[in-house]
């Protein structure tokens, strides 16, 4: 429908349902992600925040009359190594949000995909809208540095898990969503391998007897022991567990064990136990703007075989870290919707 102020909010049904990515916070379990709705309006406000960018717009409501509109938005730590930066929106810009709407009906919170400015640029809103061009590429002379995944190795990964070998506690993990929204409103990373495949930048740093891998991301930090040819005994277990590593020629292989149990370690959405063990491989593609992240993830509580996945970052050297520390209260504001 077109509104007396020629705001207008149209709705258009997706060619085909599908099982939807995950943003690098949550399910989007609360959306209808069937539907795309478009909203006009102003820009009232931006709150640029970890877990969770908002943005609040006021369009025209029944009868012409103003209304709010928030738009849920992804993370700031996965957005700018898209192309959305603070600078791009400000308040009194008149925009367009291509977004999918809220199951509980309008006025609620939407999920956005990307927003078009006035001057007719696309700006992401989340890993799984329209992104804009990546910088040129640059080489890398190995593993060190900054790498940001490609997006489309979250959707791959989130879509794919569905159809993993699962044991009974791995598809009730995969069907209860309401202990899967719980566990995404901690202001904590999530365990390898789903850390590894999160958009975000990550640093390598390379010393002779480590790998440190630090996330922009709620100060996410894998040490990965290359001076150790087997695991201590008794290692206590933790969210990211014991790591150690060697070098296959230029490629990096690290076997990692003790783990502690958690809601979605063994993959999104499938809960992982005790005995969770993850083989990792890095290897710096010929281009040398890219890698090739390859896992493999054994876990007997939620998986009946192993699984094998691997997906590409790319070389990102023109980023930094936002620096933003993940908000308590932005972190469950979703559970609110």
């Amino acid at each position: 429908m077109v509104a007396p102020d020629g705001i207008r909010v149209a709705i258009a049904v997706a060619a085909c349902a599908f099982i939807a990515p995950a943003s690098a916070h949550h399910s989007r379990a609360p959306f209808d992600t069937t539907v795309e709705v478009t909203i006009e309006g102003v820009v009232k406000n931006v709150l640029w925040a970890n877990p969770h960018v908002y943005l609040t717009l006021e369009v025209a409501g029944p009868g012409g009359q103003p209304m709010v509109q928030e738009v849920e938005v992804g993370p700031l730590s996965s957005l700018r190594p898209l192309g959305l930066t603070q600078d791009a929106l400000a308040t009194g810009d008149r925009v367009t949000v291509r977004a999918n709407p809220n199951r509980a009906g309008p006025g609620h919170t939407v999920v956005g995909l990307d927003v078009t400015t006035s001057d007719g640029t696309v700006y992401p809103l989340h890993a799984f809208g329209r992104a804009r061009p990546a910088p040129a590429a640059q080489k890398a002379a190995g593993l060190a540095g900054q790498w940001v995944p490609l997006p489309t190795g979250l959707e791959g990964l989130v879509r794919g898990a569905r159809t993993w070998p699962l044991t009974d506690v791995g598809r009730e993990g995969i069907a209860d969503v309401k202990s899967q929204l719980a566990s995404q409103s901690e202001c904590s990373p999530w365990p390898a391998p789903l850390l590894m495949a999160l958009g975000v930048m990550r640093t390598i740093e390379v010393s002779a007897n480590t790998i440190t891998l630090r996330f922009d991301w709620m100060n996410g930090l894998r040490t990965v022991h290359l001076d150790l040819k087997e695991h201590p005994a008794g290692v206590a277990p933790s969210r990211q567990g014991h790591s150690i590593g060697r070098w296959d020629g230029a490629a990096l292989v690290i076997d990692t064990v003790g783990f502690a149990p958690y809601r979605e370690g063994a993959g999104f959405g499938i809960p992982s136990g005790a005995s969770k063990h993850l083989i990792e491989r890095l290897t710096l593609d010929a281009d040398r703007a890219t890698l090739t992240y390859e896992f493999t993830v054994e876990d007997p509580l939620s998986l009946t075989e192993p699984v094998t996945r691997n997906l590409q970052w790319a070389f990102r050297p023109d980023l930094e870290p936002t620096g933003q520390q993940c908000d308590t209260e932005i972190a469950t504001r979703f559970l609110r919707y």
